[in-house]
């Protein structure tokens, strides 16, 4: 019975526009967001560029902090990423004026003396060509603004999170984010020890994966419970509720077959999308000679990607069968967008109670060491709370069909009225 339902389940899948619908929009994701990944560069001895590491020192987070802010300020174009996605904020007149009344609190100096320095600061950058054929900008001078020494760095974190929403929140001055800006340039030793580690450690793939699952993480925070409502509503739509309900087919089966053949019809494109960048990975490697993991993808997907596939999808089973309606479209889409909003510029090694861990960088296995344990409990509490969603799920759909519910997921009458007898 759960085998010819199931397969029953999945062919309904493969006749919904919905479905079609959202295979398109991650594969759209897939090539416009990823595409074909960087290659694995060793550092040479003697180079002028190892890349960066961020600092934990306060008085570089507060300057480089303050520098970028500056910039970004005399641009008037601030880099914000609000739900996950790239979006540039200009301010209007009334917030410049509020922005140049925080650089004051934070400096001492007037909008003319702050003017004053960036010239100096813009006339002493030069301009070189790099190894890689882009213009490259340098420091010549450095910035000669600083923070006040009276203001000390709790304050100065107040200071950035009104900063922060001032832009419209997502920006890198989060007092969360505000390391990423920190950054400093690595030793040739430092970056031999990130660079051997992707070699050791993570064998070239699974870093390669892991941005993949960054990445991916993204839409497959909210798509999925698209075709999960869309299932939930299909009898409603047919009308053939009353029917199914009537069936010899126990109540976990039916739930259980169209829950996990909506898992199965998400999980194959995205199988099938990470075979070309596995095997660029698995290219990297052995061009190197290292022996690629041939599964690091699929592990990636099916411990990283699949707690949060499966929540989405069991948000939108529970709230269609409880309501009759769309509600978890809108449950979801809040939870996705808060998920993303607190990692704000917190792109690499973000996890917290996120349903879209974030690690959108190739390496740094140092940073997902320090993060692991704190990630596998929360794929551990998504990955509960879906079985959770989902057994509710059945409750709900056995009481339906035993006249307790009606459709839309209220008490009927004459159930209540039994109840006061």
């Amino acid at each position: 019975m759960f085998k010819t339902l199931f397969l029953k389940e999945c062919k309904q899948i493969l006749k919904s526009i919905s479905y079609y619908i959202f295979v398109a929009s991650i594969v759209l994701f897939f090539v416009t967001q990823i595409g074909e990944f960087d290659v694995l560069v060793k550092p040479q001895v003697g180079g002028d560029n190892y890349g960066f590491k961020y600092s934990d020192d306060e008085d570089v987070i507060m300057k480089q902090s303050l520098k970028e802010l500056i910039l970004e300020f005399d641009r008037n174009s601030f880099s914000t990423y609000p739900v996950g996605f790239y979006k540039e904020v200009i301010l209007n007149e009334t917030k410049q004026e509020e922005m140049e009344d925080i650089l004051n609190i934070l400096t001492g100096l007037s909008m003319d003396e702050i003017n004053k320095r960036l010239s100096r600061y813009y006339d002493g950058q030069i301009n070189v060509m790099t190894e890689y054929g882009y213009m490259m900008v340098q420091d010549g001078v450095e910035l000669d603004i600083q923070v006040l020494e009276s203001i000390s760095y709790d304050e100065y974190l107040v200071i950035m999170d009104n900063v922060d929403k001032l832009i419209g929140g997502g920006s890198s001055y989060h007092p969360k984010s505000l390391k990423n800006i920190a950054r400093v340039p690595r030793s040739y030793e430092e970056a031999m020890e990130d660079y051997n580690s992707i070699l050791k450690e993570d064998r070239v793939s699974a870093a390669y994966a892991r941005q993949f699952s960054d990445y991916m993480g993204i839409v497959l925070g909210v798509l999925p419970v698209f075709l999960a409502v869309t299932r939930g509503l299909r009898d409603k739509r047919a009308l053939t509720a009353e029917t199914i309900y009537s069936k010899k087919a126990s109540s976990w089966t039916i739930v259980l077959t169209r829950y996990f053949s909506t898992i199965l019809m998400i999980l194959v494109p995205l199988l099938i999308l990470s075979i070309s960048p596995s095997l660029q990975s698995l290219y990297f490697a052995d061009s190197i000679g290292v022996k690629g993991d041939a599964l690091a993808f699929v592990k990636y997907i099916m411990g990283w990607l699949l707690p949060t596939i499966l929540f989405a999808t069991s948000i939108g089973f529970f709230f269609t069968e409880l309501t009759g309606g769309p509600l978890g479209i809108l449950v979801q889409m809040a939870w996705w967008i808060v998920s993303v909003f607190i990692a704000g510029g917190n792109l690499v090694g973000y996890v917290g109670w996120s349903l879209v861990p974030r690690f959108n960088t190739v390496g740094k296995y140092s940073i997902y060491a320090s993060i692991y344990d704190e990630l596998v409990i929360n794929r551990m509490v998504y990955s509960i709370a879906s079985i959770v969603l989902l057994v509710l799920t059945v409750y709900i759909y056995s009481l339906k069909r035993k006249g307790v519910l009606n459709i839309s997921g209220k008490l009927l009458p004459n159930f209540k009225s039994k109840s006061k007898i």
